[in-house]
């Protein structure tokens, strides 16, 4: 009779030999791994491919500088580790090729795991284009990881074809109210790349914080990046109290992003295919910048006291307003390359201020109109058409999507699809972002055990389960894609962000690449505890899944 030992030594060869029977349930084939979905997968349970834990990669000479930089990025991840270029190609463990003509956003990929006589595994990653590769190989770290043995890698034989549902597939993340720093910007980064997320929002400036230098306004920066503390993990916006005088000794809660360290953020994003969005919210939310420039305040305004109460947009009529926007859009100019999109804000903003101003009611009269809808118009289209020159885009929440302005604006939809189809019905490029869906700053159970919130609850089965508004063909067409916003009145540091942000983000990374199923939720949540496992290796914080998610 053979005894335990020897039966199980017997099936842990059975398994890593790649014959069929036992242990072959333990080898994840691709479909049951993939984190967003594929497009298409197809593996071979029966054939199991077996790769060394450090992979020699080859790819032709041309693609070499592509390569070599796209497996720093790998290396620098710490999923996989070891990978290195060879010149070789017969004893490579994975060739990789660009080749082809990219279509759509170039995120497309093709991959294959092949298995020769003697079990020795080869992948093969091909792409029109270096961020398809990124894409390909950001797959094998999700299937190596789930097939790891202690030598090596044993994975089922597959074939997959990939492209990306929508091209926009974002995170914003509010720097204003609670600082991150440039290694918590990029940590996140990091993490949004492993699952295919390549948009990321700042939010630099609002109330209560002003967040970039901009090197022709320094009050920015030298008092309104600044503020009196308040105590972690409470939140009043009444009782924010930013500094009065430069280097005010008082306020020593905030900080910044020099030009320099925001140009260093944008590189380290672009190489793990992330584009950094830069937020200037306006004409609201701008007390931080009216707090250092007064001559931004409108007329007859109680200034800081009626700022905190609603009367806290920037004045329509004087001349300097303009002149300080179109500065600070130079200034972004400088640092964020072109193509990248700009955005404005418009959300949430209260006339009250402009009614008594004696400066924008000689500007409404002089665009001869009654309404102040006209003045916010006017100045956005003006900003807009400013922020496109030299090839950037203009972005703002779906409130500025009701004034009527230029159609080739970009609108952020925040409050619902109601909102994002009539956007889209006006002939704007639409980015769904709605607040019962993607607000992940809003409880994520009812268990009194859950951090502090600003409220809502969006489990993560509800984040899964969002489907579009009815849009016609044309319609839907100018949809740009999908963004979850991240809010941080009580998030305060970025364990806290994180523990928001995961695992729901893995649900919104699935709904804006693959066209799954949203009623399809055990297979997502089966290759979610998975994913869980990679962050976790990372040290990144996430919300277990309990039963009820």
């Amino acid at each position: 009779m053979m005894n335990k030992g020897c039966c199980f030594r017997l099936a842990a060869w059975l398994a890593l030999s790649g014959l069929p029977g036992a242990g072959m349930a333990e080898m994840l084939p691709a479909e049951e791994v993939l984190l967003p979905a594929p497009s298409a997968c197809r593996s071979d349970r029966a054939a199991v491919a077996h790769l060394p834990l450090r992979l020699a990669v080859y790819a032709p000479e041309k693609d070499v500088p592509v390569v070599e930089a796209l497996l720093n990025v790998l290396n620098a991840q710490g999923v996989l580790s070891g990978l290195s270029i060879t010149r070789d190609k017969a004893s490579a463990d994975a060739v990789c090729s660009v080749e082809g003509t990219p279509s759509g956003t170039g995120e497309g990929y093709e991959a294959r795991l092949k298995r020769d006589v003697e079990g020795r595994g080869i992948l093969h990653l091909k792409a029109a284009a270096p961020q398809g590769l990124f894409y390909a190989w950001q797959s094998m770290v999700q299937i190596l990881s789930a097939n790891r043995t202690g030598e090596g890698f044993s994975v089922p034989v597959f074939s997959l074809r990939d492209d990306p549902r929508f091209e926009w597939r974002g995170l914003m993340l509010d720097v204003s109210r609670h600082f991150f720093t440039m290694a918590e910007v990029k940590r996140m980064v990091d993490t949004m790349s492993l699952f295919k997320l390549n948009r990321l929002h700042l939010h630099l400036t609002d109330g209560p914080g002003w967040r970039l230098e901009i090197k022709k306004y320094p009050l920015l920066t030298s008092m309104s990046a600044w503020r009196v503390p308040l105590a972690d993990g409470e939140w009043n916006w009444q009782e924010v109290k930013l500094a009065i005088q430069e280097h005010d000794p008082e306020a020593t809660y905030g900080g910044f992003y020099t030009q320099e360290q925001m140009k260093e953020i944008i590189d380290y994003a672009r190489s793990r295919q992330v584009t950094v969005v830069p937020e200037i919210d306006l004409p609201g939310h701008s007390y931080a910048a009216m707090h250092a420039y007064g001559d931004l305040i409108c007329d007859g305004v109680d200034f800081p006291v009626e700022g905190k109460k609603g009367r806290d947009a920037v004045c329509m009529g004087r001349p300097e307003t303009l002149r300080f926007v179109k500065d600070v859009v130079d200034e972004l100019k400088a640092v964020f390359p072109p193509g990248s999109p700009i955005h404005l804000g418009h959300d949430e903003v209260s006339a009250e201020a402009w009614k008594k101003c004696r400066y924008c009611q000689n500007r409404l009269k002089n665009l001869r109109e009654k309404d102040l809808k006209a003045l916010g118009r006017d100045f956005l289209q003006q900003i807009a058409d400013y922020v496109r020159k030299d090839g950037y885009d203009a972005i703002v929440w779906d409130e500025a999507g009701e004034l009527e302005a230029d159609k080739h604006i970009l609108v952020m939809a925040w409050r619902g699809n109601g909102f994002a189809a009539a956007a889209a019905r006006k002939g704007h490029p639409v980015i769904l972002a709605p607040c019962s869906h993607f607000y992940f700053d809003y409880y994520q159970s009812a268990a009194s055990t859950e951090p502090k919130a600003v409220g809502g609850l969006i489990p993560l089965k509800q984040v899964y389960g969002y489907e579009l508004p009815e849009l016609s063909p044309e319609e839907a067409a100018r949809v740009r894609g999908l963004q979850a916003n991240i809010w941080t009145e009580y998030l305060y540091n970025m364990g806290l962000v994180e523990y928001m942000a995961w695992p729901r983000a893995l649900a919104l990374s699935e709904r804006a690449w693959s066209d799954c199923d949203p009623r399809d939720y055990k297979s997502f949540r089966s290759r979610a505890s998975r994913a869980l496992k990679i962050l976790e290796k990372l040290a990144v914080k996430y919300r277990p899944m309990d039963e009820e998610d």
